[in-house]
């Protein structure tokens, strides 16, 4: 027995030799310059919280706020390019007089409805003048407003236009911008009536044509051409109105080059 034990005793003894030896070994490889490789420590991120749902609600706010906010900001872009579009074929049309040889008078004026605007007074080739009529009345057409302009040309010596007083309007530009006169509807019948009887009066046409609150339009007779646009007050009685009327030159003959030089 006691032979068993020293065996033992032997046996620990020995095993703990040979790991303090091997201890001792790998202090020197290290005092030797050897680096003890050190795996590195990795730390998981911990997973987001889900968020509450008061904080769910905000950010559901917050977009639904930048969504309408970007529509917003697109139908204003949306509008500022119409608009812009619209002023620049505006400005084109204001310059076509000045680039093309042509008769035209503009007048822009505020009216009520059923007031007659007259513009218009240039000398034409045969030495008559061109006076238009614009008669604006605001309808009511399928729950919409509407705009009907009745419409009136005529050619008038002198003598004639003196004689009812349009001669005030009469001008040897051959471009003119805010130009004419507003009347009452009375007035208009009167002159009218006068200048059918009076020698020296030429009807070129009457004309007439519907355009919605806002819109613009046009009508031809021959070379004439008149365009409207009219814009309905929130009173629905008065209106902006805007009238052009439009007519080539004819080219200068000849003869009258020659007299024209004397």
């Amino acid at each position: 027995m006691k032979i068993l034990n020293y065996t033992l005793a032997a046996v620990i003894g020995a095993s703990i030799a040979t790991w303090v030896a091997h201890r001792v070994s790998s202090l020197s490889s290290l005092q030797s310059g050897q680096v003890l490789a050190v795996a590195p420590l990795v730390v998981r991120p911990r997973p987001a919280a889900d968020p509450s749902q008061a904080e769910f609600a905000r950010l559901t706010r917050e977009k639904a706020d930048l969504d309408a906010e970007l529509t917003a900001t697109r139908a204003k872009l949306a509008e500022h390019q119409a608009t812009l579009a619209q002023t620049k074929a505006s400005l084109e049309e204001l310059r076509r007089p000045m680039t093309t040889d042509m008769f035209s008078s503009a007048l822009r004026a505020e009216l009520r409805s059923g007031e007659v605007v007259v513009t218009g007074g240039y000398k034409l080739p045969n030495g008559k003048r061109l006076y238009a009529f614009a008669q604006p009345v605001i309808q009511q057409v399928d729950g919409k407003e509407v705009v009907k302009i009745g419409g009136r040309f005529l050619a008038v010596t002198d003598e004639a236009g003196k004689s009812v007083g349009i001669d005030t309007i009469a001008t040897n530009a051959a471009n003119t911008i805010q130009h004419g006169e507003v009347w009452v509807a009375d007035e208009q019948a009167s002159v009218l009536a006068k200048l059918d009887a009076a020698a020296g009066t030429d009807v070129i046409g009457s004309p007439s044509i519907t355009v919605a609150d806002g819109g613009s339009g046009s009508v031809e007779i021959g070379d004439l051409r008149l365009s409207v646009t009219p814009v309905v007050a929130a009173n629905h009685a008065n209106m902006n109105f805007e009238v052009r009327v439009e007519q080539p030159q004819a080219p200068a003959t000849t003869e009258t080059k020659a007299d024209a030089v004397q």
